[in-house]
């Protein structure tokens, strides 16, 4: 269970002025330091699950915390808690984290280290062995330390000394206390305060009882410089110890004499402030000087009034261990809880007290001055305001407050109100016109006058608007003012020269907006931008339109709204979906993460910034009030750690090697599970984890405080886990990692593959050796018998072969025979149809020239001798015989090949009577046809017959035939 110390904060105030509004002067609180001190957070039984009372404690250099209970040891690694006992079950009363990166442990006879395996997983190692048996008997160990390199174990019957090896035992008896300042080890037993020399191992008396008034030590810490010590005694007496002067002096009484309680541990912080543990009062605390800065009430949220004993962190924070819980005083937190009782709208500083407007009415706390480093203000409701109050402004030196019920003025006798309005949000004043304001109400505005002798009254209502002017601001035009609805977008207000009467309302629903609802308009750097939905405008007069904000939309982007713009100094406040944050002038990074944790808490268009200066601001939410300091810097070393990897496979879980390389888990592996913490972290508050497993996921996931991480199955692959942290006060941890990979089935490994093809092949060499020596002797027994066949069938095959091929031949022969034929007769038919056409033609002209001797006149005969010589000039026309020696070539074209290849001195015309011959035509057939007389044919054929060497009885038409068939 986790809780706050609230209101506690180191404020040094100068000389107040008046204010006129609710902003702070610069001048005036330029010097104002708002320090955020300690908040608190419980762990309690129900917590760490152990018995609630804590002796010791200490943190290595991861940040893991080791405290010292009647169980044994609790480990927390700022996420979860590890209990480790000891051998024989007794409380740890001692613990030391040493400079060689040992935690040493200290219990009822028994003593050692705690260490931590490669797998996350402490063990307690005992040394109680490596003494002699007659020294074992230590009873408890009640301090440990180290020294002069020496790590000195203290119980009540003797000192264990442990150099390098070497384990042995100091005589001693009595000693009751023990502590190391400036390597020196100072002990206190019945006489008074001793040294040891670790040398020759012997004690020197440095202070007797009596000079400390005989009264018990509860601690000694170092004194206000390096020459003295501090002895701080169980009744709450302080002595200073002088070492030159070896001079003992009453310093400071921090209890009553009379008084039960009692001072039981103490330690000086590196801050300089001492923290003291009480019997019965919790923690005092010491200024440098040695005054008390605290009281009891500072700490009244402290689980138990018994403070055990006091650890300082390495992140600065002071550790009470109690008689019933642990608690973490946060000192090194920026923030500082003021108000948690109320939702808080407004703030204003006057008189060096808060004055807070709150859903519950207005509060006021106690003079801040009374208490300037640990003060847990005590806030107040002030009478006669219960209600919802809005806004809370320093107006002429005097406090207003615009209230549910209306507007009132505080004043130190009591409240006064201001008639004439109800339902107010704010009050603005009127540029132009000094001593006038506008009163805001829930349906309209009122104008309101200040005078000294009247002074603040409400003088009228402005007729003509009747809208809620909860935001509202005073536009560049005179008479002019900007009003934004929550719900129906923007108003342009236009009063006449009296500011008596609206003249115009002009709303604008669209003109570039892009949505009416959630609009609000702020001034920034001397112009009025609207904020909206979908990004910030500003008005373009000249066009009539809104048009976006180029720089500011650069910042903040368009897709989240910023309800407040607030600039102060060089820096510009801002509540940006609903994150409140900041941005310097010159460098306009957002810087949000110290706010984080109120993320979600602002009251919706009255949000609480209050800067006081350059360092400090006041956030109201509606959760409380909160001072921040922003001088917060960012500690090295802050670091996530891997504190378990863990799985299942064959129904046993697993713990992985965390220190490993690239380690291979099994194929069956199942449900892991990563836990992890950064307990480095100054705020240990609220922390948040992100993680990505690399070869699964893309992205991170969202930030949680779930400290584990768990995965159901995973392929085999490689992986890398990455985890995150950060806190809500900005902190970031760096990324912790771990890479590991999955192994396949055997049967799917690389070996297994390999194998597989060896098998493979070998079995395909040995199963082709056996074949063929197989083959081999069958064949060597039917070997002739084969070869036989092998010949019979070879001439088989030859001779199926050749009769196939002959008949395929004899096929084509025979086609191509069909083919010759039907185009032989096709030529034959044409040349029958030519001889017939020229014998045609050779009769009519014989018949025209009868006809022209009987002609009777000239005309008559010129007519028929024109067409005797057409006929004639046809006859001779060699054209038909081309044609026809075209077609014979394309029929018979083997038989012109052969022809020209024997006989190439053959004329054209030889060559045609070749053809007409093959054809087998007679002489008179062949004379039309080539325009010659049948003499002429005999003639020709008798000298072809010559030139183609025949002889008288060899007959032409089968000489030809045989040339070319």
């Amino acid at each position: 269970m986790k809780g706050y110390l609230g209101a506690i904060f180191w404020l040094i105030f100068g000389a107040l002025n008046t204010v006129n509004s609710q902003n702070i002067e610069e001048a005036l609180y330029e010097n104002t330091e708002i320090r955020g001190t300690p908040r608190l957070i419980h762990y309690s039984r129900e917590d760490f699950s152990g018995d609630p009372q804590i002796w010791a404690m200490c943190q290595d250099t991861n940040g893991i915390l080791y405290f010292g209970n009647n169980d044994g040891t609790l480990i927390f690694d700022g996420a979860r808690w590890t209990k480790l006992t000891l051998p024989n079950n007794s409380s740890i009363r001692s613990l030391l984290y040493s400079s060689d990166g040992k935690v040493y442990a200290g219990g009822f006879n028994d003593f050692g280290i705690i260490e931590k395996d490669d797998f996350g997983q402490y063990t307690y190692n005992s040394y109680l062995e490596k003494l002699r048996t007659e020294e074992r008997n230590l009873e408890n160990i009640w301090d440990i330390h180290e020294v002069q390199n020496h790590i000195i174990f203290r119980s009540f019957a003797r000192l264990v000394a442990i150099s390098g090896n070497k384990v042995f035992t100091i005589p001693a008896e009595g000693f009751y206390y023990s502590t190391v300042i400036n390597d020196q080890l100072y002990l206190a037993d019945g006489e008074g305060i001793k040294l040891l020399n670790l040398e020759s191992f012997s004690f020197e008396t440095i202070i007797l009882y009596s000079q400390i008034s005989n009264i018990s030590i509860a601690e000694i810490i170092p004194g206000p410089d390096d020459s003295s010590i501090n002895i701080l005694t169980k009744q709450g007496s302080s002595f200073l110890f002088d070492k030159h002067t070896k001079s003992v002096s009453h310093y400071k009484d921090y209890l009553d004499p009379n008084s039960s309680n009692q001072l039981i541990s103490a330690i000086k912080s590196s801050g300089g402030n001492t923290y003291i543990g009480t019997l019965s009062s919790q923690i005092i605390v010491l200024d440098e000087s040695g005054e008390i800065i605290s009281s009891q009430d500072d700490f009244l949220e402290l689980q138990d009034n018994t403070v055990l004993n006091l650890f300082e962190s390495a992140e600065g924070n002071i550790w009470a261990l109690l008689n019933n819980g642990i608690d973490c005083i946060n000192i090194t937190s920026p923030v500082s809880i003021l108000f948690e009782n109320a939702s808080v709208f407004d703030v204003i500083i006057r008189d060096e007290k808060f004055y807070a407007a709150t859903n519950q009415g207005v509060f006021v706390s106690d003079k801040i001055v009374q208490n300037p480093y640990f003060a847990n203000l005590n806030f107040k409701k002030i009478p006669g305001l219960e209600g919802q109050t809005w806004t809370i402004q320093i107006l002429h030196d005097k406090i207003i407050c615009s209230h549910d019920a209306g507007l009132f003025i505080l004043e130190e006798t009591g409240i006064k109100r201001i008639e004439g309005a109800r339902g107010v949000w704010k009050v603005i004043p009127i540029r132009g016109r000094p001593d006038h304001y506008f009163v805001c109400t829930y349906t309209g505005i009122h104008m309101m006058q200040y005078s000294p002798e009247n002074g603040f009254q409400i003088l009228y209502r402005l007729d003509g608007f009747n809208e809620s002017s909860r935001d509202i601001i005073q536009g560049e035009e005179e008479g002019s003012f900007w009003v934004c609805h929550g719900y129906k977008g923007v108003f342009k207000v236009q009063l006449d020269k009296n500011y008596q009467n609206v003249i115009a309302v002009e709303s604008f629903e669209d003109r570039g907006l892009p949505s009416p609802f959630n609009i609000n308009v702020f001034e920034y750097q001397n112009q009025i931008v609207f904020t909206t939905n979908s990004g910030i405008y500003t008005y373009d007069n000249k066009q009539n339109t809104f048009v976006p904000h180029s720089k500011l939309n650069n910042i903040f982007g368009t897709d989240k709204n910023v309800r407040k713009l607030l600039t102060y100094q060089n820096q510009t406040w801002f509540i940006h979906d609903d994150e409140a944050g900041y941005f310097d002038n010159n460098n306009t990074e957002l810087n949000k993460g110290l706010f984080l944790e109120h993320k979600g808490t602002f009251n919706r268009g009255m949000e609480c910034i209050l800067p006081i200066n350059k360092e400090n601001v006041l956030i109201g939410t509606t959760t409380g009030l909160y001072a921040y300091d922003l001088s917060l810097k960012q500690i090295a070393d802050q670091k996530t750690i891997l504190n378990s990897i863990s799985y299942r496979a064959q129904d046993k879980r697993s713990n992985v090697a965390l220190k490993a390389d690239n380690i291979h888990l099994p194929h069956d592996a199942t449900e892991f599970r990563f836990e992890f913490s950064a307990p480095r972290l100054k705020d240990q508050t609220r922390v948040e984890y992100s993680y990505k497993l690399n070869g699964l996921n893309k992205n991170w996931s969202e930030w949680s405080t779930n400290s584990t991480a768990g995965f159901s199955r995973l392929y085999p692959g490689s992986y890398s886990f990455q985890v995150k942290a950060r806190n809500l006060i900005g902190q970031h941890a760096e990324i912790a990692s771990y890479s590991f990979s999955i192994l396949p089935v055997w049967y799917r490994t690389k070996w297994a593959y390999g194998l597989l093809t060896v098998l493979i092949i070998g079995g395909i060499v040995l199963a082709h050796q056996l074949i063929n020596n197989k083959i081999a002797s069958e064949t060597e027994k039917t070997r002739k018998e084969e070869k036989k066949k092998q010949t019979v069938l070879e001439l088989e095959l030859q001779q199926m072969k050749l009769e196939r091929e002959k008949e395929r031949i004899e096929q084509d022969k025979k086609i191509l025979e069909e083919d010759v034929i039907f185009k032989s007769k096709e030529l034959a038919n044409y040349t029958m149809l030519l001889v017939r056409k020229r014998e045609l033609l050779t009769d009519l002209r014989e018949d025209l020239k009868d006809l022209k001797e009987v002609a009777k006149n000239e005309k008559s005969r010129n007519l028929l001798r024109n067409l005797v010589r057409k006929i004639g000039i046809h006859l001779n026309d060699e054209e038909h015989i081309h044609v026809f020696e075209a077609n014979f070539e394309r029929v018979h074209h083997e038989f012109f090949q052969e022809l020209k290849t024997h006989f190439p001195d053959l004329t054209s015309k030889e060559l045609r009577l070749c053809a007409l011959v093959k054809m087998n035509l007679s002489n008179k057939e062949i004379a039309p046809i080539l325009n010659i007389s049948l003499r002429g044919v005999e003639t020709a054929r008798y000298r072809l017959r010559k030139r183609l060497d025949l002889e008288h009885e060899e007959n032409m038409v089968e000489f030809l035939e045989k040339l070319a068939p």
